[in-house]
Order: structure tokens, then C-alpha cells, then sequence
């Protein structure tokens, strides 16, 4: 399995429409998480609160769907939410009218003007309607918490190692990934709270 840990610098000033990290000259970073609400969701949350910490989650309108009550939790708690597609489509794999459409399915659930290409995988064609109505979020540092060949220990110091002020962090609010996400949540805030991080939610505003 190949990814980037830290998005190249090439590949931002390319993609230069999609948001990778937010501008700051403060120690402010932005936990995301991707693919919920899910089984996960809760003990996340828990975690979250204890820590008193906001973030991002977002969410797939399927989900919210199933888990109707744990999305009002997420944003409750003050988190913010952003649109994560209707059924986790792959952009890279189908038409730019199907994947706006599944897009635009989510967003009659999901009231926010953010959004987040299922796999990091963005329909090309699909950019200049989206940014019409969405922020595109993606994220210059991945916690791998997906990879079933890293260690919690691992994930934990991708993430601590490699962010810097206004780094956004993809992590992963998945039931399938529990094994890694969990063990590794609580050591990814303390490591970086040692190193003077604040932790901010990615603003958004409520689509009508």
C-alpha cells in the first residue's frame, strides 16, 4: 500500500483550489475525521471531550442516514461536519455527473459547506462546479490509521513528527480501522500538546 504521509509541496501548489492546510502563524492544528458516524463514533467523541479538543468530522450521507442521533452528538459537542459524498464514492472511477449527484444527495443531510473526495480521490472535472458551493478539504498530513501494516506507535508519530502550524490531519472515524484509531487517538493529542499544538475545528457554514 503506497500513500503520502505528508502531501508533497508540488502536489498542494498544483492543486492550489483545494485547501491542504490552513494558514497560521499560531500552533493551531485541525483533526479530521472520515467516514462516519460509525460504531467508532462515540468512544471518539469521549475522547474528544476528556481532551476538550474540537474537530472535523466528515461524514457520508449513508451513514448519517443510519446514525442519525450520533451526527446531532458530533455537532452537539461543537464539533464541525463536512461532506464526505452519499456513498464514498471513488471520483477517479466514475463520471462527473454521477459523482455530483451523490455529492449533492449527501448535502440534503449533511448542511455544510465543506467537503472531503472520498479516498482523497477528486472527480478532476468535478472541481470547478464543486468550489460553486463547497470548500474542498483535503489534508497535508495522513495518520495511516488505515493501514493495517502500522502500529499505533506508527500512526501516532506520522502525525506528531510531521505537523506543522495550520496542518489539517486525516483520521479515520471507521469501524474497520478501530484497531488503529483508537490506541492511537489519545497518544496523537498528548504528543501534540506536548509540542504546544492547540487543536481547532475547520470552520463551516450550514448550507441552506
Amino acid at each position: 500500500m503506497k500513500y503520502w504521509i505528508k502531501t508533497p509541496w508540488l502536489i498542494q501548489i498544483v492543486f492550489s483550489k483545494i485547501i491542504w492546510k490552513l494558514q497560521s502563524n499560531k500552533k493551531e492544528i485541525y483533526l479530521t475525521f472520515d467516514d462516519g458516524p460509525s460504531s467508532v463514533t462515540q468512544e471518539i467523541l469521549t475522547v474528544l471531550e476528556k481532551e476538550n479538543i474540537k474537530a472535523t468530522f466528515f461524514c457520508t450521507g449513508n451513514n448519517v442516514k443510519k446514525q442519525p442521533e450520533l451526527y446531532k452528538k458530533i455537532i452537539s459537542a461543537g464539533h464541525s461536519v463536512g461532506n464526505h459524498s452519499m456513498t464514498h464514492l471513488n471520483g477517479w472511477k466514475v463520471n462527473k455527473n454521477d459523482y455530483l449527484l451523490d455529492i449533492e444527495n449527501s448535502s440534503k443531510l449533511i448542511k455544510s459547506n465543506l467537503f472531503r473526495p472520498p479516498y482523497g480521490k477528486i472527480n478532476i472535472r468535478s472541481i470547478s462546479k464543486l468550489k460553486k458551493k463547497f470548500k474542498i478539504i483535503m489534508w497535508d498530513i495522513n495518520s495511516g490509521d488505515f493501514d493495517r501494516n502500522k502500529s499505533s506507535k506508527e500512526v501516532t508519530n506520522n502525525v506528531v513528527a510531521n505537523s506543522q502550524n495550520g496542518s489539517i490531519v486525516v483520521l479515520h472515524d471507521n469501524e474497520n480501522f478501530k484497531s488503529l484509531i483508537l490506541p492511537s487517538l489519545l497518544p496523537i493529542i498528548k504528543g501534540l500538546k506536548e509540542k504546544g499544538f492547540s487543536f481547532r475545528a475547520i470552520p463551516y457554514l450550514p448550507l441552506k
